[in-house]
């Protein structure tokens, strides 16, 4: 909330004179006036014009591109190791290499996941909740 300026307080007298010396400074108003300095600062201060916020950018997106040595150093990285089992570890390429290689969004993504692992892990629930994907992708694309 803004207070309103009133030009009979101490600061508003003190805005008039400055208004008619802009060149003196804020010592010199202070001894013309016999008013503290401080408050000849805060008084210039309460005229100035507020800058607006600069409104919040974006941020930036990076594409970061890994060389392919890089690329196959990281994927062995990870599919050297499995997390909660042994069920991909079998397959003749991990699901999350196909997923990663055709771009595959989130749901897609799960489909590939349960279909591919049912028989090792899951069984028929894993492919309900291929299905319950399946549904959701469709749904989402209608």
């Amino acid at each position: 909330m803004t207070r309103k300026k009133d030009p009979n307080s101490r600061t508003g007298k003190l805005r008039a004179i400055i208004r008619q010396n802009p060149d003196l400074t804020n010592a010199e108003i202070a001894i013309l006036t016999d008013e503290p300095a401080n408050l000849v600062s805060v008084a210039r201060c309460s005229m100035r014009k507020k800058k607006p916020k600069p409104a919040i950018r974006p941020a930036t997106v990076v594409d970061l591109v890994a060389t392919p040595e890089e690329e196959e150093a990281f994927n062995a990285l990870a599919n050297a190791q499995q997390v909660g089992g042994s069920h991909y570890k079998s397959k003749a390429i991990q699901p999350w290499d196909y997923i990663a290689s055709n771009n595959m969004g989130y749901l897609e993504g799960n489909v590939v996941k349960y279909v591919s692992r049912w028989k090792e892990k899951g069984g028929i629930e894993d492919l309900k909740k291929a299905q319950h994907y399946l549904t959701k992708l469709i749904e989402v694309n209608q």
